[in-house]
């Protein structure tokens, strides 16, 4: 099983394009959006890019923080098992992420991701 490169999605341009185009999925704790690439979408193949969206609502930035660490280890566990190439991933925490335990945020990511 090959590796999996793992890219973090930094432009405005590319969210709105993936929230308009890509597939939403709600849970008790975030919004997934998922969105595959087409080849003219002229960025590389084989990999896998992910964004995180966690806005004031959620809280001050200790805890935005907080969660956007959480996310990103989650996404590392579960990289080469789950998430596939070729696909954009955006995650929109909500209010409830702030008081789910890690195991399931990790869980509800599989999940939905199977």
């Amino acid at each position: 099983m090959s590796t999996i490169l793992l890219k973090t999605i930094k432009k405005r341009v590319d969210f709105i394009k993936i929230s308009k185009k890509g597939k939403k999925i709600f849970t008790k704790g975030f919004i997934l959006q998922k969105y595959k690439r087409n080849i003219e979408d002229k960025i590389e193949n084989n990999i896998t890019r992910i964004g995180f969206t966690i806005t004031k609502k959620i809280g001050n930035s200790v805890l935005r923080n907080k969660i956007k660490r959480r996310f990103r280890a989650i996404t590392k566990e579960i990289l080469n098992n789950y998430l596939k190439k070729n696909y954009d991933y955006i995650i929109i925490a909500n209010k409830k992420s702030t008081t789910m335990d890690y195991k399931e945020l990790k869980n509800d990511l599989i999940k939905i991701l199977k």
